[in-house]
């Protein structure tokens, strides 16, 4: 297959959907000659904060001259973003290569009426022989949806599992209650392995503790950092264990994810011994994790933040809190309609001065005028305008601001991700 060819094979498996499950995934990687057994991982799970988290150690892993394999979904804007190596996006000429590997090893599945690989499964495979084929010395494995059932949970060990905040999302398959989604997330715990949490309500702790019991499993859990200074276009400053760090993503919650990696690294320096105090240092320092609080124009102000649950819209309206005070901002949003979005709307309308509701380029999203209504409805009077899609939405946001001390684009990464484009280039 070609390049063309082999992302409209992905984007044709995609349009049936996703499955839970391993069957697929562990009888797909059997064909391909099983490469995830020759890697070393870092897996990551949690609902939200597993891509900064990820960012924060793949710096730090590169800065002590590691070569790091990255995997995360879904891609802000191009399909190469999923799969990387340090900053390095797999290559055209690479992703036509292994998705004709993969596709040869589906096919064969489906003739023999073994099952169908979803989207997520036949990239995941992808990875994992390109990750072998160029020997990274470790591969950082963010979870796609839970974490039991999840295809990433084909690998049988890793040197570290990390399980970010948890919070309500996906709850028709993962469950109604903290505890329940956390049960999802820990089964990616390895026997005889070591898990670094993020600080959890004691119902979650508790389920941390029986699953590492039961797996004779480490357990630590990360201490809270303490802020010292956050600029919006300067990034923060913050105090873990007696050392001061930086990072440059202002978000407020980006102090304790890149607390979470402080502390996972220092857990990793046994299996990965070039990990030192100054190569920590650097990594978070110079972390990037693009659509997250993200400053994408000074002036006029504009920040783009993929918040899509209610537990990210709580997150979002901290950092509003914090860079503007009272003063209100315009909102652009677009969010699916599978997730908690009047939730997500009650959190972030207080906020507003006045909304832009776009519709997101996804087949799930909410639809533009459903989105009006639902804003009508609990922010009566609010001064809305209906974008239908995201080049709409773009043009309404560089019409002059009137009373907003920022743009804020939020709901979705499908949203976030081709408007960031288009305002960025």
């Amino acid at each position: 297959m070609t390049y063309e060819e082999a992302v409209s094979y992905i984007k044709e498996t995609a349009a049936f959907g996703s499955k839970l499950g391993l069957d697929n995934i562990l009888c797909l990687m059997s064909f391909l000659g099983d490469p995830q057994e020759e890697l070393r991982y870092i897996h990551i799970a949690g609902t939200n904060g597993k891509g900064s988290v990820a960012a924060y150690i793949a710096s730090a892993l590169k800065a002590s001259g590691y070569r790091v394999g990255i995997y995360t979904s879904p891609e802000l804007l191009r399909f190469s973003e999923r799969i990387r190596i340090n900053d390095v996006e797999i290559s055209e000429e690479d992703i036509a290569r292994y998705a004709t590997d993969v596709r040869k090893a589906a096919d064969e599945m489906i003739s023999r009426s073994m099952g169908t690989p979803t989207e997520f499964e036949l990239v995941m495979a992808m990875a994992f022989c390109y990750f072998r084929d160029k020997r990274t010395d470790a591969v950082i494995l963010e979870v796609g949806m839970g974490g039991r059932l999840d295809a990433t949970n084909v690998i049988s060990s890793s040197l570290l599992t990390v399980i970010t905040k948890i919070s309500c999302d996906h709850m028709q398959y993962l469950g109604d209650t903290p505890a329940a989604i956390a049960g999802e997330k820990a089964a990616i715990i390895k026997p005889g392995g070591r898990v670094i949490v993020y600080p959890p309500t004691q119902d979650v702790l508790t389920v941390y503790e029986d699953e590492c019991e039961k797996k004779e499993a480490s357990l630590y859990v990360s201490g809270r950092a303490d802020r010292i200074s956050s600029e919006l276009t300067e990034g923060q400053c913050f105090r873990l264990q007696g050392r001061e760090y930086i990072t440059s993503m202002p978000g407020i919650y980006e102090i304790d994810n890149a607390a979470l990696a402080i502390q996972a690294l220092e857990l990793l320096r046994d299996d990965l011994p070039k990990i030192t105090d100054d190569t920590v240092y650097e990594g978070i320092a110079g972390a990037v994790w693009p659509g997250r609080f993200e400053v994408l124009s000074k002036e006029p102000l504009i920040i783009a933040d993929g918040a899509h649950n209610a537990d990210g819209a709580k997150a979002l309206t901290a950092c509003l809190k914090e860079y503007f005070g009272d003063r209100k901002v315009r909102l652009c949003v677009g969010i699916l309609k599978d997730k908690q979005y009047r939730e997500m709307l009650e959190l972030l309308l207080p906020f507003a001065s006045s909304v832009i509701a776009c519709e997101v380029p996804n087949p799930r999203s909410l639809g533009s005028t459903e989105l009006k209504a639902v804003i009508e409805e609990i922010c009566p009077g609010i001064a809305i305008e209906t974008a239908y899609d995201v080049e709409a939405a773009a043009e309404a946001i560089k019409k002059p601001q009137q009373n907003a001390a920022a743009d804020i684009i939020c709901g979705s990464l499908y949203l976030v991700g081709p408007i960031r484009e288009m305002l960025t280039t």
